[in-house]
């Protein structure tokens, strides 16, 4: 008999946007391991149990490489045609029930401004890198920046075994930059587990823009993986002791990116 895993919502609409993301995901990336839908409720879904662990520092490279390909697998197949800050509806061509089971995804921008801007000014985000004039100009830039998308990759969103990693919670799907996502596991596993080797940013950078790159995608540079982070570190102040997170980004970032968000013209890390 199959194991289940019952995750609940507050709401009816909730629960149906998370069913959204998941079938969005299961035709965006056929290949990556997902939990089955096993019943949906009015306020709540059954999913398929599954066994792992959640990430840490030491399956950072793993991640990386299943999130730079999920992310180029779906802007090749569908993607492509998405600008970053404008919602993306993509049409589900599989249905044979004529069910309309579109999706549509969430833009960069609208889903962060007011959020970013409203953290700033509470004044509680530690020593924070990006003025609020500084997180117009990166989502600005972001609408020319070919898009993948955001699913919250935070280490408790992966189960990781010894011959796959799942990819689990579907609560949450927005368009995003490259990288953007990659930047978010990798201050979310610090936060978690304390300052990361500069050498495993630097490889984990690396095994997530080999894929983009693969298929002449610009993947991303170290001067937007720094801003990215920035992005994340403003958006998960208001977590910071909750949820396993015992340390604050701006304690153990690494001084490089600093250095490359105040030198506009740097672009490597050291």
């Amino acid at each position: 008999m199959m194991r289940i895993f019952t995750k609940t919502f507050t709401e009816p609409h909730t629960q149906q946007r998370s069913l959204a993301h998941h079938r969005w995901i299961a035709r965006a990336n056929p290949d990556v391991r997902i939990p089955q839908v096993v019943h949906i409720h009015p306020t709540a879904i059954d999913f398929e149990h599954l066994d792992g662990h959640h990430g840490t520092p030491d399956d950072l490279l793993t991640l990386a490489d299943l999130l730079g390909h999920q992310h180029t697998t779906a802007h090749t197949h569908d993607l492509h045609a998405a600008h970053l800050n404008t919602p993306h509806t993509s049409a589900d061509h599989t249905s044979h029930d004529h069910t309309n089971n579109d999706v549509t995804i969430a833009d960069f921008a609208d889903s962060r401004r007011e959020r970013l801007h409203r953290l700033l000014a509470t004044g509680t985000v530690p020593a924070p890198l990006l003025t609020p004039g500084a997180i117009d100009g990166w989502l600005e830039q972001a609408a020319t920046m070919p898009a993948a998308f955001y699913k919250d990759a935070n280490p408790r969103n992966f189960l990781i075994t010894d011959t796959t990693v799942a990819v689990i919670d579907f609560d949450s799907l927005t368009l995003a930059p490259f990288g953007y996502d990659l930047a978010k596991i990798i201050v979310t596993i610090a936060m978690t587990a304390g300052p990361l080797p500069e050498d495993t940013i630097r490889r984990t950078v690396a095994a997530y823009n080999r894929h983009p790159e693969q298929r002449g995608l610009p993947g991303c540079s170290w001067r937007e993986f720094a801003a990215w982070c920035e992005f994340h570190h403003i958006l998960t102040t208001p977590h910071h002791g909750t949820n396993g997170y015992r340390y604050s980004w701006h304690a153990i970032r690494p001084a490089w990116t600093t250095d490359i968000l105040r030198n506009s013209d740097k672009e490597s890390a050291p």
